[in-house]
């Protein structure tokens, strides 16, 4: 099965030093094999590269992260078929999680994982989201 890549380029995804985080690190934000797309997992780090210090800022930012890959790459966000979510503190911040992904995310509910976890790939993050997305042949 052919695939194809996707990593905005737009200034949310760059680093201190220029290069997007993609280049920096050597993934893809996006991988489309056939009708799916797996999207690599989306920190909320803000558009000017700093992390908030809340984790509802934080939290929105990943699902704004998400949806500009997700779209970025020629679907939407209603094409998503299952999400995993890691939450560092997540007694902390499920709550605004739920409501923050009530606004990205509507019917039909894609499956769902919610994981707690010690640490992400930066100590201040709390919030990690991936997805597969999937559309039928006329992009639906």
């Amino acid at each position: 099965m052919p695939q194809t890549t996707y990593s905005p380029e737009t200034v949310e995804f760059r680093t201190a030093d220029g290069p997007t985080i993609f280049d920096r690190f050597q993934y893809s934000a996006a991988v489309r094999a056939g009708n799916f797309l797996y999207i690599a997992g989306q920190v909320g780090i803000g558009e000017d590269g700093s992390i908030p210090p809340t984790d509802a800022e934080q939290i929105e930012n990943a699902f704004r992260r998400l949806k500009l890959v997700v779209e970025g790459a020629g679907f939407e966000m209603s094409n998503i078929i299952e999400l995993v979510s890691y939450h560092v503190g997540i007694a902390n911040n499920l709550a605004d999680f739920m409501r923050i992904k009530t606004s990205y995310i509507g019917e039909p509910y894609p499956a769902w994982t919610i994981l707690e976890v010690a640490g992400l790939a930066r100590k201040e993050l709390v919030i990690e989201i991936k997805a597969v997305a999937w559309r039928d042949e006329n992009g639906s």
